[in-house]
């Protein structure tokens, strides 16, 4: 991977950015993450720039996004691509391939996580199992997602840095992306992702195979060709490019 990115001229850029551990740091549950003012300016700012070429892509629900940015204008694929708020402070919709998961498998990881000491959430469309506190249960949780993949048909798991979820198939981060790239102000731009786990992986390749530029955040094996250590350097980088204007 490379550590000097190429220039990012606003303008003529698609924007779109990952959530955890790549605009803010990764903490020990999804509640704790702290969001600044100076982050919520740069992301106005950068969304004026781009002429509203950006959206948030995240595993997270766009409820929990917008609770914790408090930034409606912002258009967000949330839940690995199953949501998307499209326009500006506009409703959020469902991915039209995507079902609900099943009550009796959510009431299963549900009793999974009491009995083994997890934090369990209840994402609108998905089943979220994290584990950072309690790293040492990872096989054990895998093991057990890997018998309710078996029993339910249409589910699969999304892995995730000391997370486990499970999601419906057939929807993740590129399928985000393919969609906002339709937007007006998406076309004919260069797509930018920046993103620091394996669920970006998918949002990577989408990038690469239309000759944009693909960023991982932090460590970890990855098929970006592009590398930034922290979400501070994501923030200094995306600073910086406000002057970089042809």
């Amino acid at each position: 991977m490379k550590n000097k990115l190429p220039e990012l001229i606003l303008n003529q850029s698609a924007m779109f950015l990952d959530f955890d551990g790549t605009l803010v740091d990764l903490q020990p549950t999804p509640d704790a993450v702290v969001v600044t003012e100076q982050l919520r300016n740069l992301l106005t700012t950068l969304d004026s720039k781009t002429n509203h070429a950006l959206a948030i892509i995240s595993g997270r629900s766009i409820e929990s996004l917008d609770k914790l940015l408090r930034l409606p204008l912002l258009l967000m694929g949330g839940s690995h691509g199953m949501q998307f708020r499209k326009v500006p402070f506009g409703d959020i919709v469902i991915h039209p391939d995507v079902t609900p998961l099943p009550d009796k498998l959510m009431s299963q990881c549900k009793a999974f996580c009491e009995n083994n000491q997890l934090l369990w959430e209840a994402k609108p469309l998905s089943s979220a199992i994290h584990y950072r506190n309690n790293p040492k249960l990872e096989i054990k949780i895998d093991e057990y997602l890997d018998t309710l993949v078996h029993q339910y048909s249409g589910v699969n798991i999304q892995r995730g840095k000391y997370i486990r979820e499970l999601k419906p198939k057939g929807v993740n981060k590129a399928s985000a992306l393919e969609f906002f790239m339709q937007n007006h102000h998406f076309t004919h731009k260069t797509p930018w992702y920046f993103g620091d786990d394996t669920t970006d992986e998918d949002a990577f390749s989408w990038v690469k195979q239309h000759n944009g530029i693909a960023v991982k955040v932090g460590e970890g094996e990855t098929i970006a060709d592009y590398h930034l250590q922290s979400p501070q350097d994501v923030f200094s980088f995306l600073s910086s490019s406000l002057y970089c204007e042809e």
